[in-house]
């Protein structure tokens, strides 16, 4: 009886995972065109959008807003791709790839790999 009920645990959990797509990435979505859809995010510094943010009326109500990261396409040489790679970097990201004289040098202090763009 203990046996049947754990292969029954087991077929339910393996129903789950597959039904609800355990493997599927959480920031890249991809629909019909075959076009990836990405979370709108810094690809050097992973600065994202703050969703605490409140607007303050004259009658002080409190009205919830979302704050965007100022976000830029920018493409940039890669001297160890021998190549140009298009990232979205925030402006403070642009200020850090100038800080450190190149995308390659700012990618490998911050463990991002230049490859995938």
């Amino acid at each position: 009886m203990k046996s049947m009920f754990a292969l029954l645990i087991i077929a339910v959990v393996i129903a789950t995972a597959s039904a609800f797509g355990v493997h599927t990435p959480v920031n890249a979505v991809t629909n019909g065109s075959g076009m990836t859809m990405r979370a709108r995010e810094c690809d050097l510094l992973g600065k994202r959008p703050n969703r605490q943010a409140r607007v303050v009326t004259f009658s002080h109500k409190r009205n919830k807003k979302v704050q965007h990261v100022n976000l830029q396409k920018k493409r940039f040489f890669s001297e160890e791709l021998g190549r140009t790679v298009r990232v979205r970097l925030s402006t403070k990201g642009l200020k850090t790839v100038e800080k450190y004289g190149g995308i390659d040098a700012a990618a490998k202090k911050f463990g991002m790999d230049l490859k995938k763009f």
